[in-house]
């Protein structure tokens, strides 16, 4: 009788033990292995992002910064580009026929025997009348290279020199290759002609002394 009273007393403590072990072994089960203190945790959360970042959003706002802040390039304005045969063409003809250049120089040739006889002659009057005027009024010849052939008749030879020089170098100016010579080429011989006929008609006004 009082050992059943006994093993009565005794198996509520025992299961009570027995659930206690249990409940902690279970405590224990559901425990992890490596806990994680708080601080590591909040540390996790802050540092890790809460949603993923494109990279369409981290570009568009830099490049709609850039297209904000420079000012647009001019556009090219169309430049109509004068047509060649503009430029090239000159306002005289630059072409010149062989015929042209013939009639040309069959002119100044003519001109050239024309001023040659005309000074040539100019020259022979002067000496015609620096002649009359040492024969008749007692004059004497300014010129010292012409003083010699004054007292003869070798003068009106002597007298031709100067006008036959200027023939040759009108002829010289006339195939020159400087423009301006070509075209002033009539000067020498008309120079001669018009000083030739200048001093005969100033020897014409010589008279001879009056007593």
């Amino acid at each position: 009788m009082l050992l059943a009273l006994a093993a009565l007393l005794i198996q509520p403590q025992l299961a009570a033990q027995m659930s206690f072990s249990a409940e902690k072994i279970a405590l224990i089960q559901l425990q992890p292995a490596n806990p994680v203190s708080s601080s590591d945790a909040a540390f996790s959360e802050t540092s890790l992002p809460l949603a993923p970042v494109s990279t369409d959003m981290s570009v568009q706002p830099a490049a709609e910064f850039v297209s904000a802040d420079l000012p647009n390039a001019p556009e090219p304005t169309p430049v109509n580009p004068a047509p060649a045969t503009a430029l090239l063409k000159p306002s005289k003809s630059m072409i010149v026929s062989v015929g042209e250049l013939r009639a040309e120089e069959r002119r100044n040739q003519r001109l050239w025997i024309g001023l040659a006889i005309a000074s040539h002659s100019a020259a022979t009057f002067d000496a015609w009348a620096t002649r009359h005027a040492i024969t008749t009024a007692g004059g004497q010849e300014l010129n010292p290279m012409l003083r010699p052939f004054a007292g003869n008749a070798s003068l009106y030879a002597a007298i031709q020199v100067g006008p036959a020089l200027m023939d040759f170098v009108g002829k010289k100016m006339m195939y020159s290759r400087h423009s301006w010579m070509r075209r002033m080429w009539w000067v020498p011989q008309t120079a001669s002609f018009a000083s030739s006929l200048f001093c005969g008609a100033h020897n014409l006004g010589v008279h001879p002394p009056s007593n």
